[in-house]
């Protein structure tokens, strides 16, 4: 199903949304891994790029210390 107006998004099945979703990140993954771009790693100290035959780069210099939630709850809409 598409949708070809903003009135016909709400008929659109969520299941079919998430697998639209999916399908689309997996491709993404699959280029990012055949570029060698790595993975984003936030540490203490800054962030971190950690490339695919192990060499890591930090990308920002920072304070990033865990905080706490008070609150699990996301709002989706």
């Amino acid at each position: 199903m598409t949708v070809k107006s903003l009135k016909d998004e709400d008929k659109l099945p969520i299941k079919q949304v998430i697998n639209a979703i999916n399908k689309k990140m997996d491709d993404v993954i699959r280029v990012i891994d055949a570029l060698n771009l790595g993975v984003t790693e936030v540490k203490e100290d800054g962030v971190y790029r950690t490339f695919n035959d192990g060499r890591s780069v930090q990308i920002a210099v920072g304070s990033f210390k865990k905080k706490r939630i008070r609150s699990k709850r996301i709002k989706l809409f």
